[in-house]
């Protein structure tokens, strides 16, 4: 990411290009993952403690840990070695965040060779020839779920499939960032990839993918009758939900999961078969009616109530995807007429938990396709954020991550959101800019008032972490609704609109697209061969692919550039894109959104 006016990072992300099969692909990015997990034991050994708890830490057993993953990577063949490693590594970080006291010696040998087998379940003949045999994802999702249960007897089922689910998000996450970096000719770069939460109302229409039904179209016309606060004359102004309603009457309407997840509610079928006679203290499904609950990855919970009798179509422990119907709109429970109670619980599942659901879904853009990521707020307790930042110290043995954030993710957390600075956005801002490591010494891990070219000396001397994270935050005020650079922003915004620029390089003031949008800047020209300090060429050839440059107009002299060598709107678009997915990329990455 660099800043206009500021520095370029010195540890931009490249574009990768693989042109191989989906299966290699995933193959060279778990030799690159297996890579940095195996240079644990010797780029360091320390201890963290955090929050007065030991948390998993570098010692012999690390080392042990590794050489028993070496043995059974040395028991495949070809490429399932890296595969297997993938899984392994993927499964015991999948069990830590879930069960924080187990360690790397718990994972013993016979252990990592029954996950991989799940997975990989490679055949050797007597003829020395090797064949495998295609499961197929639920039933290797059953066979996880019954490993859970081995490793934990006293895990739930729903956690157990909600782990599962896990395991496979990191292979799909990781095939999805292949995917989006895979350049085909000169196209754009997007940084959407789909995580963000939809309008809850489908669409009339619906399709059949393996027995499931979606209604993932543009929804059919509703309103919002009731807002969070709901101070009117059946609410209190603790609604703590929006109600969505139009004149399709009982189970005219598909209701659909707004985020991928695993159902925790209903359990049962009678919770699911209250009449349709709603009226205000009917007490059927504790008000609620019948109800949907879905819990997320992202540790959130949405609520679905007043359906229509008998249209449930999922139970506990179900996983769903976004756009799935899970029911019809109805008028059961303590309800006024036919509509959807729709609700999101943040950092847990109490009514003191709820949170404003147009914070996370827009009736304006109901399919929105880019992830969510708040300049202000993060989607994570604290105990999550902490969880997660040792986790990908755990896999990823950065040293500079795991000594300067880490091992304070308490502090990061806490000064963040005092600062009103989203702490994911704080830690991926370092990563991408300056690697996690201090810039001349000082605590300026952003970059802040650094002009290109200029040493990381030419800004601030932050002198501690917490000052860089307050100094961040008031940075940030400025790309705001009302902030000094909100109308340039919103110009930038048109323009790139206007031009039919990659929705992705744009957005409004308040926004992370918007903010990118002057953040980011690539340099006024192409300037041929370019650097990392003036950009140009330097970036554009990773953008649209080797040699992209060759075939425009360019400057040497960037002192003297024709105006035909200027870049344009759309590239400066598609770059701001760019640096937008290499932070929603590390964003996945470490706290898996």
């Amino acid at each position: 990411m660099i800043m206009e006016g500021e520095k370029f990072s010195k540890k931009n992300r490249k574009k990768i290009v693989f042109s191989s099969s989906n299966y290699l692909k995933l193959v060279l990015v778990a030799l690159l993952f297996s890579i940095c997990l195996i240079s644990l034991t010797f780029c360091f050994k320390i201890s963290i403690i955090s929050n007065n708890n030991e948390l998993l830490s570098y010692s012999d057993a690390s080392d042990e840990f590794y050489d028993r993953l070496d043995q059974v990577y040395n028991e495949y063949h070809g490429e399932d070695k890296e595969f297997a490693k993938f899984v392994i590594t993927s499964t015991f970080t999948v069990i830590h965040l879930h069960i924080p006291d187990f360690t790397y010696e718990d994972m013993s040998l016979d252990m990592m060779r029954k996950v991989a087998d799940l997975m990989v379940d490679e055949v050797e003949h007597d003829d020395g020839s090797i064949t495998y045999t295609d499961k197929g994802e639920e039933a290797v999702k059953e066979g996880l779920v019954d490993y859970f249960k081995d490793v934990d007897s006293s895990l739930s089922d729903t956690t157990c499939k909600r782990m599962a689910e896990d395991v496979y998000d990191y292979i799909e996450d990781y095939l999805e960032f292949i995917g989006a970096n895979e350049g085909e000719g000169n196209g754009s770069t997007s940084s959407c990839v789909g995580n963000s939460y939809w309008w809850p109302i489908g669409s009339a229409d619906t399709t059949l993918e393996n027995d499931v039904t979606f209604a993932s179209g543009d929804p059919v016309p509703s309103t919002i009758t009731a807002t969070f606060a709901g101070n009117d004359s059946v609410h209190d102004g603790s609604h703590g939900a929006i109600d969505i309603s139009n004149d399709l009457g009982v189970g005219g309407t598909n209701i659909i999961a707004a985020k991928d997840g695993v159902v925790i509610y209903p359990t049962s079928d009678e919770q699911i078969q209250y009449a349709d006679n709603g009226y205000v203290g009917n007490l059927d499904g504790g008000g609620y009616g019948n109800y949907v609950v879905i819990e997320h990855s992202d540790g959130n919970y949405t609520y679905y109530a007043h359906m229509a009798q008998g249209s449930i179509t999922v139970m506990a422990g179900d996983t769903v995807k976004q756009g799935q119907v899970i029911g019809k709109m109805g008028n059961s429970g303590s309800s006024t007429g036919v509509h959807l109670h729709f609700e999101v619980r943040s950092g847990g599942n109490t009514s003191s938990n709820r949170v404003d659901p147009l914070d996370y879904v827009s009736m304006e853009s109901p399919r929105s396709s880019c992830v969510d990521f708040s300049l202000t707020t993060s989607s994570l307790s604290k105990q999550e954020f902490i969880s997660k930042m040792e986790a990908y110290c755990t896999n990823s043995g950065n040293n500079a991550f795991c000594t300067n954030f880490s091992s304070h993710a308490e502090e990061v957390y806490d000064v963040s959101v005092e600062a009103g600075v989203n702490p994911e956005l704080v830690v991926v801002t370092a990563g991408t800019e300056q690697g996690w490591e201090k810039c001349d010494g000082y605590s300026n891990y952003w970059g802040i008032g650094i002009s290109n070219g200029e040493s990381c000396s030419g800004g601030p001397h932050l002198t501690s972490l917490a000052e860089g994270i307050r100094t961040y935050a008031n940075v940030l005020k400025e790309y705001q609704p009302g902030g000094a650079k909100a109308s340039l922003i919103e110009t930038r915004n048109q323009e790139r609109e206007a031009a039919g620029c990659d929705a992705a390089g744009h957005g409004p003031p308040g926004s992370l697209a918007g903010m990118q949008s002057i953040y980011s800047w690539v340099g006024d020209y192409r300037f041929s061969p370019g650097t990392w300090g003036r950009g140009g060429c330097k970036y554009l050839d990773i953008i649209y692919g080797s040699g992209y440059c060759s075939t425009k107009s360019v400057c040497t002299n960037y002192s003297n550039c024709p105006a035909s060598s200027a870049t344009t709107v759309c590239e400066q678009n598609d770059y701001t894109a760019w640096q937008l997915q290499g932070k929603l990329e590390l964003r996945n990455t470490i706290f898996g959104l």
